[in-house]
């Protein structure tokens, strides 16, 4: 049997390459707190896009008949209901729906194209291009980002209302103009930081990557930069890049919740985890009322340890100074 195997350099190097995605999903499958992790997100993530199927009931029905609102937990209510009567458990659904948007436009836009595209051109390429990218990334890094968004996002309130009500008049977007003006404006104060983290990490790889001898050999060959970046560079630095886009989504994620909980975020009557928690976070409606605190916020904390604990497991499966210590 090995002379058979021997004798077949094909099965020899298809057993070689899928066996290092083997070792990774058997290493994988082993860490049970990254397994309930990665089992929290997809349903937290099946709920944001498909809310309106799974979603018990409307999540802007008002029932402003007395003692419906504020009910507790209830076979017809999961979760009870609000100050307006609205069912609290479709509007946690909704609020991950929310969540879902921004994480996803915010990961292919900031960490997608400008962190790996970005960290990519400043490590193979080197030089001043390395020197201007990496120099506006400290500058950012340096900034606190909070205020800076709270500042964006405040400065930008005045004139929220009449491009909404432009929108509305003149798009297709009709009344949902005004989230759809609130959420951009929230993407733009986050996406200018999202990128720095990711393009250190994948810029580190790539400097080491660039020196190896496959990439001199392609350049000696006359390979274009977009083809060596592509397809010797880009490869090499994904692993890292998980890890970094995994490490960061709990901070992005919480970017939005915390704009939304300030008040300058996504507005009522759009359900957004930061203002279900900031309705439900006073004293005296927590003493009364603790559901219309603790049903939003025990599925977003949930959230970001999911997060953190995929990413520290990535970590120890994908990072090779970790591998060179096992």
């Amino acid at each position: 049997m090995s002379t058979a195997i021997a004798a077949d350099p094909l099965a020899i190097e298809t057993r070689a390459a899928a066996s290092p995605r083997r070792r990774f999903f058997r290493q994988l499958l082993r860490k049970k707190l990254a397994m309930l992790a990665i089992l929290y997100l997809a349903v937290f993530y099946t709920c944001g896009i498909f809310a309106p199927l799974i979603a018990p009931h409307d999540p802007y029905e008002q029932n402003l008949v007395p003692g419906a609102t504020r009910q507790g937990p209830s076979a017809e209510h999961w979760l009870g209901t609000d100050a307006l009567g609205r069912d609290l458990a479709s509007r946690v659904i909704y609020a991950a729906r929310t969540t879902v948007v921004f994480t996803v436009v915010v990961l292919i836009s900031g960490s997608l194209v400008l962190g790996l595209g970005l960290g990519l051109l400043a490590g193979y390429r080197g030089g001043w291009v390395d020197t201007l990218i990496m120099r506006v990334g400290e500058v950012l890094a340096g900034l606190p980002t909070l205020l800076l968004m709270l500042a964006i996002t405040a400065a930008f309130r005045t004139r929220i209302n009449d491009v909404a009500f432009w929108l509305q008049d003149n798009t297709f977007l009709g009344s949902d103009a005004r989230t759809f003006v609130k959420f951009s404006i929230i993407v733009f104060a986050t996406v200018p930081f999202a990128w720095i983290g990711t393009s250190r990490i994948v810029r580190s790889q790539a400097l080491a990557i660039r020196e190896e001898t496959y990439v001199l050999a392609a350049e000696a060959m006359g390979a274009s930069s977009w083809r060596i970046i592509t397809r010797h560079i880009l490869p090499g630095v994904l692993p890292l890049f998980v890890v970094g886009v995994s490490a960061g989504m709990a901070g992005t994620a919480g970017a939005e919740v915390t704009l939304s909980f300030l008040g300058l975020g996504i507005d009522p009557p759009t359900a957004s985890f930061g203002s279900l928690i900031a309705a439900g976070a006073g004293p005296q409606t927590f003493e009364r009322y603790p559901h219309l605190l603790l049903a939003p916020a025990i599925p977003v904390t949930i959230f970001f340890f999911a997060w953190n604990l995929l990413g520290d497991a990535l970590v120890d499966l994908l990072e090779p100074r970790t591998q060179a210590v096992r």
